[in-house]
């Protein structure tokens, strides 16, 4: 059975939308937001009575989500231009995913504090999306299942990019925090549909012809 051919500007605009949507939200990292396995960039402003001092000493030290040192009592370094104390835990220390907490000790100008904070390494470098992701992943099904009840071959076609990119930047970077075998298999699954699909309306396309 052939395929009649629908026409229409804005019906092609929609998962293109999509992937700009998806292209801009994904992005956004928290601040203090790691990627694993990447270097992770920790800046903080240390002031004496709201001014910053260049004079101010400032050490760091880094436990893994284990509880593990992964960086003791390491000077942290002065830039004048963002009058902050900035370090930057190396790729090899950010294997581990999860909480990492942090204390940075200051001294110097009268000054002599303790602080402790924290920041999260995930496997994008990116948390608290997984909403976002799983309405990217019912829109994009959604176009997808629209354009083959609708046989419209183009939108259909679309469709299968915005799957293919789903699919390939979730295996690669996992949904938000996770990262594991369900997330891989999803992301196969949904490269299986998006190849099947398009390589079938590609046939269909070629006998219009």
């Amino acid at each position: 059975m052939k395929t009649k051919i629908q026409k229409g500007k804005m019906k092609y605009s929609y998962p293109f939308i999509f992937l700009i949507v998806f292209v801009f939200l994904i992005s956004i990292a928290s601040a203090l937001t790691c990627q694993q396995w990447r270097p992770c960039y920790i800046s903080h402003p240390i002031r004496i009575d709201g001014a910053a001092d260049a004079s101010i000493f400032a050490n760091i030290t880094i436990k893994n989500p284990d509880g593990v040192v992964v960086v003791s009592s390491e000077g942290m370094t002065y830039r004048a231009a963002t009058t902050e104390h900035n370090y930057t835990l190396l790729a090899g220390k950010t294997e581990e995913l999860g909480i990492y907490q942090y204390t940075i000790t200051a001294k110097g100008g009268g000054l002599n504090s303790t602080s402790d904070f924290e920041f999260d390494v995930t496997p994008s470098g990116q948390k608290g999306l997984l909403g976002f992701y799983f309405l990217v992943i019912i829109l994009s099904y959604g176009v997808l299942v629209l354009g083959i009840a609708k046989r419209d071959i183009p939108i259909t076609l679309l469709a299968t990019f915005a799957l293919f990119f789903l699919g390939l930047y979730v295996l690669f970077y996992g949904l938000d925090i996770f990262k594991n075998q369900l997330t891989n298999a999803f992301a196969i699954i949904t490269l299986g549909v998006a190849s099947y699909v398009s390589v079938r309306m590609a046939y269909e396309t070629i006998e219009l012809e």
